[in-house]
């Protein structure tokens, strides 16, 4: 584990002017000092959806509301652009064009990203969207925003090569011991996952489920978890039996346990349990999900309605799991860190599965409404003042075609083939109708969008890094978020990571 970071100076501090070229490095570099007293962060809620890609969002608010930004983040007012890449990616661009590997201290972000200039969409141009150059996967992007350190593929909150020690200390980590905040993690996949993983334990590979679920649980133990992964259609593939038996038995001590059973509504019981966790001052453990380890994925109807419904009782809705969270975590006046994650965008879009998307993006979409609406609650100490809510995705999964003159409306689905798309598929049809159609289903090293909400003071601190590494664009790095969120919750860090940019003299017009 990396060692314990000094907090930088006073801000209120006069600054000499001879300082004031290294403090617009640093500044560059990743840390961000405000001149002024500035509002503070107490508590941070990031959704993460998992593979989403603007065409997604595009898809759902067609189907939820009947135009293409209809969606409840959509009016956030913070909008931007975040690169994805990863020190995987990176060495592969690198070798194509003969430039040095990666080094931390001498990156030079256009092979990660080399984007299209300001005014005509944020693209790499480097990432072609046929899958010929696949992008990052989630455990290293889940650990670009969670620590501020680019890594390879499959690394979680570990340094690239994967040396020993390599452990990095995580965003929510820093938040508890600095602040002393609460921590929380809900995903619609299992709890041991690379996203939700990457905040709440350190290990060289993503797929060391048994030792990435005991560390969580028995070490870090965040006062939230719920996610899926239940061994009643899984086995012992996402958490040990032992540990099993030890959350079940109440051996794991701080938690109240709360578990899919068969023909019980999850969503109430889980409602019921964070209600008691709260009272009794307890954590909050709760285990779903069905086959896969995912809850059941919610189902559009496509009639025109727009409704989507839930698919079984056994698993939460995105939603009931976030006011879960909310609720024990929002007891602790230190404040909270909260993540929260909808994993299924990224499953459906490998898929190729348009209404598996839809359904997956209206669980996201409603999630977030149902946060916004617990910041809004008066009577209590979470409000827009001290709280930054923000939105993005892991990485972009799949390439959605439409065809504009067979535009779907509101409620409506597009007919689709069974067995629709093998994974990472070059060109998916799977639509008779025509009205949409993948040109890829893998990851794609294409930037994503995000979105945030809060007292202004806190949400320009993500746009502060627009233009910094990805000239005359209003690209932000994945690294960027995490000094954003630090420098709002006034615990600031140096970027362990220098960028080399060639800035032109002057930008493209718009």
């Amino acid at each position: 584990m990396t060692g314990r970071i000094r907090m930088a100076a006073n801000p209120r501090r006069r600054i000499p002017a001879c300082l004031l070229i290294a403090l617009a490095a640093a500044a560059f570099a990743g840390v961000v000092h405000a001149k002024e007293p500035a509002p503070v962060a107490k508590h941070i809620i990031l959704f993460i959806a998992d593979g989403m890609q603007a065409d997604n969002e595009i898809a759902a608010g067609r189907y939820l509301a009947g135009k293409d930004d209809g969606l409840s983040f959509h009016a956030f007012p913070y909008r931007g652009r975040v690169a994805t890449w990863d020190v995987t990616v990176y060495n592969r661009q690198a070798a194509r064009a003969g430039a040095p590997p990666y080094n931390p201290a001498a990156i030079r972000p256009n092979l990660g990203c080399d984007p299209v200039p300001r005014g005509t969409g944020a693209r790499c141009t480097c990432g072609a969207p046929g899958g010929t150059n696949p992008g990052a996967d989630s455990a290293s992007t889940a650990t670009a925003w969670a620590t501020g350190h680019k890594t390879d593929a499959g690394n979680i909150a570990w340094l690239p090569g994967d040396p020993d020690g390599g452990g990095l200390r995580t965003i929510a980590e820093l938040m508890r011991l600095e602040r002393g905040a609460s921590i929380g993690i809900v995903t619609t996949g299992p709890f041991s996952d690379a996203t939700p993983a990457a905040h709440v334990s350190h290990n060289k590979s993503r797929s060391d489920r048994h030792a990435i679920a005991d560390e969580i649980l028995r070490a870090v133990q965040p006062e939230v978890v719920i996610g899926g992964g239940h061994p009643e259609r899984n086995g012992d593939r996402f958490l040990s039996a032992a540990l099993y038996e030890d959350a079940r038995k109440g051996r794991i001590g701080p938690y109240l346990f709360v578990e899919r059973k068969r023909g019980v509504d999850a969503g109430r019981a889980l409602v019921e349990a964070a209600a008691r966790a709260a009272a009794r001052k307890k954590k909050l453990f709760g285990l779903f999900g069905g086959p896969g380890g995912n809850f059941e994925p919610p189902v559009p109807t496509g009639d025109g309605s727009a409704v989507v419904r839930r698919a079984a009782v056994e698993s939460p809705l995105l939603k009931d799991a976030t006011l879960a969270a909310l609720k024990v975590l929002s007891g602790n006046r230190s404040g909270f860190f909260l993540l929260v994650e909808q994993s299924d965008v990224d499953w459906a879009n490998h898929a190729g599965d348009y209404g598996w998307m839809i359904g997956a993006m209206w669980g996201l979409d409603e999630a977030v409404r149902a946060a916004v609406d617990f910041v809004n609650r008066p009577g209590d100490d979470v409000t827009w003042s001290n709280t930054l809510l923000i939105v993005t995705a892991d990485h972009a999964t799949g390439a959605i075609r439409f065809d504009d003159a067979r535009r779907l409306g509101k409620g409506r689905l597009p007919l689709q083939s069974p067995g629709l798309c093998p994974d990472r598929a070059a060109w998916c049809p799977g639509y008779p109708g025509g009205e949409v159609g993948y040109t890829a289903t893998g990851h794609l090293n294409e930037p994503v969008s995000i979105y945030a909400m809060g007292d202004g003071g806190l949400t320009r601190h993500l746009s502060r890094f627009e233009d910094s590494w990805y000239p005359c664009t209003p690209l932000i790095d994945n690294t960027h978020l995490y000094h954003a969120m630090t420098n709002a919750a006034g615990i600031p860090r140096p970027s362990p990571l220098r960028a080399v940019v060639t800035r032109p003299t002057a930008c493209p017009a718009r």
